[in-house]
C-alpha cells in the first residue's frame, strides 16, 4: 500500500471513531485497533495526535463542502440560498454536526486546529458570497458588500446550527432557516 493510501487509510478510520465517540473520547490505540495498525504505524504518518486530528477534520469539513456545492451549481441564486442555508441547519443528531463542535471546541485549545477552522469558515463564506453576488448581477438581490453580509447571515445560521444540534428535529431546522432567510431578505433585500 502506498504512502498516501495508508495515510488515507488511517484518516478515514479515525473520522469514523470521530463521528461516533467525539474528539475527546478517542484514542492512538483505539485509532491503531479500529484501523488494524500499530500506534507506531499511525505516528509514522502523523507527526503528533493534533496534527492527524487536524487534517481528519479539514478532510471531513472540505467534503461537506464539496457536497454542497454540487447541487448549488446550477440553481438560481434565491434558491441556492436557500439551499445553503437548509445544509448548514442540522435536522437530526447526525454526528457529522458534533464533529463540528468537537473541532471548534478544541481549537480553543490548539491554534493550528484553529487557523484550519477559521480558514475553513472562510470557504463557506466565501460561497455565500459568491451566491450573493450571483443575486446581484441577476438583479434578485442588493448588497453594497457581499462579504459582509455572508459574514453576517453565515453567524446567525450558525448559532441556530448549535442550538439545533441541542435538539434537531425536521420542524426546529425548517423553523430556523425561515428565520434565516427572513433576516437575509433584509440584508439583501429581497422578499422570500
Amino acid at each position: 500500500m502506498s504512502r498516501n493510501d495508508r495515510k488515507d487509510q488511517i484518516l478515514g478510520a479515525a473520522l469514523e471513531l470521530f463521528r461516533s465517540k467525539g474528539f475527546a473520547d478517542v484514542s492512538t490505540r483505539d485509532l491503531a485497533e479500529h484501523a488494524g495498525l500499530s500506534r507506531s504505524h499511525v505516528y509514522h504518518y502523523f507527526s503528533d495526535w493534533k496534527e492527524l486530528r487536524r487534517e481528519a477534520f479539514v478532510r471531513f469539513a472540505n467534503e461537506q463542502l464539496e457536497a454542497m456545492q454540487e447541487p448549488l451549481r446550477d440553481a438560481a441564486p434565491l434558491q441556492a440560498l436557500q439551499g445553503f442555508l437548509r445544509d448548514c441547519l442540522p435536522d437530526s443528531s447526525d454526528a457529522g454536526w458534533a464533529l463540528w463542535l468537537d473541532a471548534w471546541d478544541e481549537a480553543m485549545h490548539d491554534p493550528q486546529l484553529a487557523e484550519a477552522y477559521l480558514s475553513i469558515n472562510g470557504q463557506w463564506q466565501a460561497l455565500l458570497a459568491a451566491i450573493i453576488d450571483d443575486g446581484v448581477q441577476a438583479g434578485v438581490f442588493r448588497c453594497i458588500n457581499s462579504g459582509r453580509a455572508a459574514r453576517q447571515i453565515f453567524a446567525q445560521t450558525m448559532g441556530y446550527a448549535d442550538d439545533l444540534l441541542l435538539r434537531a428535529s425536521p420542524e426546529a431546522a425548517k423553523a430556523a432557516q425561515e428565520e434565516v432567510m427572513e433576516v437575509a431578505g433584509l440584508l439583501l433585500g429581497f422578499k422570500d
